[in-house]
Order: C-alpha cells, then structure tokens, then sequence
C-alpha cells in the first residue's frame, strides 16, 4: 500500500519555519526536501508576504533541495553560501560498478536518515554526494565499503565527480487533445482511448502533482506534474494553443 503523505503535519512544520524566522530575524532551514514536499512547500508559502522562500541542493542539477525561508526582518546573501549543504566525492575502481540504491542503502544502514540526504550522482569509479553536516560526518567516518565495494571518500566534490552531475534529461513532446482535462492529457500521452485513460486515472495509475488523482474531469495546466503509472513522468510545459480544426494542442516535457 502507498504511503499517504502527511500534509497537515508537514504544513504545520512550515508555519513553525515562518514563526521561528520572524522570532529570530534569521533564515530558518529545512531538511532536504523531495519533489512532493518541494511542490507542497511553494504552494502554501507562495501566499505568504511576511516570507520569502528558496531552495538549494548544492548544485543546479540538484532535484532534492533545502527550504530557506526568511523573515521581512532577516538578512539572507544572494547566493546560496549560507545553506547547510555539504558534499562528498566517494571513489573506487572503475571496473566496479555500484549503483544508486547501493550508495543509498550503505549509508542508511549507518542510521543516517533519508532526509539528510540530497542528491547522489553516480559515475564511473566516483560519485557526488550532497548531505547534512550530521550526513557528512557519518559517511566520512563510517564508510569503508558500498555493498562489497571498496571506497574512498573524499570532502568536496571532485572535478572528476563534477563531470557526472548533470540535470535531469528531457524528451520534449507535443499532444493535440480534444479538451485539457487530465483525461485527454492521458489518452494523448499514451495513445490509449479515453476510456482506457479513465480506468487508468481510477485505478491510482495517475499522480498530480505528486498526489493521487482520481478525478477524470480535473484540468490541467502550465507547470503541472504528471506521473503515469507504466508510462513516466511529464511536465506540461507550455500554453494550450487552437489548432484550425479546433483541437488543443499542449507541449509536454517528458523525463527520460
């Protein structure tokens, strides 16, 4: 079973961020953030004018990042030089070839916690690591082997590990629709029927924006997420547009 994503409590853990902010007239941090989280973070704060709010995951390409909230009374630099990330270059052959989940799993054994942890980008016989101060300490001092790997961990991060930290890819994709509900959306991406689309939407298949949707109708818009069960993950990233026939055409980014 899904887990369900604890709103309320993670919304209140937001507000005390705006309270202790304007208590302390300092940036208020967050842990590392998932995309749900991030997404969920901009929505509420988005409405407050007593805070400003950024994020950071230690390098552009970065998906897991750092919530800054600031105070109107708070005094925060125009770089990202005061968020508390931290990063790691972890070596070893080339001829072995450890994989995300090894990495992962090596420092979570440790009794590091998920979200100490950012991104960790995997090379050949090197990979990146951004993390807590908390995070940093333990894989320095803990780590000797990732599954039965030997490595070396090094702080900072490499100019040799520089070369494999890269952005998420995209294909870009272009579908003409009879209407921007998320039923159409479906049936476009998937060149299923919509009725195939609908089941699929019922049935848990579709997230929104990083939440389950069930609802056939909902519209959709610039800047929304779609992640389809058995087919990836999509971003719409462009203004529905008429065709002379009247269709609907919408550009769409997919994740490779």
């Amino acid at each position: 079973m899904k887990e369900e994503f604890p709103k309320e409590s993670f919304i209140a853990r937001l507000e005390d961020m705006c309270r202790l902010t304007a208590r302390r007239r300092q940036p208020v941090f967050s842990s590392f953030l998932n995309d749900r989280e991030q997404f969920e973070a901009e929505s509420f704060l988005s409405s407050r004018r007593d805070v400003t709010a950024e994020f950071w995951g230690g390098n552009e390409a970065c998906t897991r990042k750092i919530l800054r909230v600031c105070g109107e009374d708070c005094f925060a630099p125009d770089d990202h030089s005061d968020f508390p990330v931290f990063s790691l270059t972890l070596t070893y052959r080339k001829a072995d070839k450890p994989g995300h989940r090894d990495f992962l799993g090596s420092f979570m054994a440790l009794g590091i916690k998920r979200e100490t942890l950012g991104d960790i980008f995997v090379g050949e016989g090197v990979t990146a690591v951004y993390c807590t101060k908390t995070a940093r300490d333990m894989i320095t001092d803990g780590v000797l082997t990732v599954g039965r790997v030997g490595v070396s961990v090094e702080d900072g991060i490499t100019d040799e590990a520089l070369a494999f930290i890269r952005p998420p890819d995209f294909e870009e994709i272009t579908v003409i629709i009879a209407s921007e509900r998320v039923d159409c959306i479906v049936s476009g991406i998937t060149g299923i029927s919509r009725e195939k689309s609908a089941s699929l939407i019922r049935s848990g298949g579709l997230m929104l924006n990083y939440s389950e949707c069930g609802n056939v109708s909902r519209m959709v818009s610039v800047g929304d997420v779609i992640t389809l069960r058995g087919y990836g993950k999509f971003i719409v990233c462009g203004d529905a547009e008429t065709t002379k026939k009247g269709r609907i055409k919408i550009e769409l980014k997919k994740y490779k």
